[in-house]
């Protein structure tokens, strides 16, 4: 793909400067500069349904003062356009310290200050945990997946209705940016869903801690009891997507966002530690 020609075509920006970034596990990202200006450009398959919800997510999430890295809307008036069989879409480049899972508190604070500006009505867990539904063909690469994941999934729709939201998803360290004002960014909304807000933050007690507890329940007090009750289920939840994604990319042999094979591997025995297997 011409990353030059897309913005000048689709987006009418004329780049003296194209670097590419680091990208996720299942996109590419290229960091453009026009004139004062900077941008990122990102491209995921066309199968991926989660991007353009999630760009749209983050437009509302901005709008309401959560920064974002806003997508830019092309001159066909689209947050996302089809090229190349990808779909690509242009972002707001979010300058900042990368936070590190020692910031706890920030990462809580803000993970809450999403879940309040998108709050959603509950829905059933049983047809949410669908999501898991293309790894499926892959949880008997190892004996305990299958087990485990089924274990996990039947306690999460045990637990019954839970509060909903939309989600980032993924929010590890490396998606906050705090800003020279104090401020921290929430980037990367390519893993937005809606769903159960435990399983967010079982997310981001995977990543970062216990510590991101408090700081998320002084944003949301009204979900200390649920997240008492069912936030030991929902790790086990996050820790159950965890071993099917890379069992599937195993067996797959996808290699995105990976410099070697090895890394799917330990992908999925940290997955099976979490289990304490």
């Amino acid at each position: 793909m011409d990353v030059a020609e897309v913005l000048r075509e689709h987006w009418d920006l004329k780049p003296s400067r194209l670097e590419v970034l680091a990208g996720g596990m299942n996109s590419a990202t290229w960091l453009a500069t026009s004139g004062v200006e900077r941008v990122v450009l990102k491209a995921v398959g066309l199968d991926d349904a989660a991007f353009e919800p999630g760009l749209e997510l983050a437009v509302r999430l901005d709008d309401a003062g959560v920064r974002t890295g806003r997508p830019r809307w092309s001159k066909r008036g689209r947050l996302v356009e089809r090229v190349d069989g990808r779909q690509v879409a242009v972002l707001e480049y979010v300058d900042g310290e990368e936070l590190l899972p020692s910031d706890q508190e920030a990462i809580g604070d803000v993970l809450g200050r999403v879940h309040s500006a998108a709050s959603l009505e509950s829905g059933a867990t049983a047809d949410w945990l669908r999501f898991l539904l293309p790894f499926e063909e892959s949880l008997d690469l190892e004996p305990w997946i299958r087990p485990a994941v089924e274990a996990a999934t039947a306690d999460a729709i045990a637990l019954g209705p839970v509060s909903w939201a939309w989600l980032h998803g993924d929010p590890a360290a490396e998606a906050f940016r705090r800003q020279a004002d104090g401020r921290v960014a929430l980037i990367d909304w390519g893993s937005a869903m809606r769903g159960p807000i435990l399983y967010d933050v079982a997310s981001a007690v995977m990543y970062n801690g216990d510590p991101v507890i408090p700081a998320y329940l002084r944003r949301r007090p009204d979900l200390t009891a649920e997240l008492e009750r069912g936030l030991p289920t929902f790790l086990r939840v996050r820790y159950a997507v965890q071993a099917g994604y890379f069992a599937w990319r195993i067996t797959t042999n996808l290699l995105t966002g990976i410099s070697d094979p090895a890394e799917n591997h330990k992908g999925l025995a940290d997955a099976r530690r979490s289990f304490g297997l």
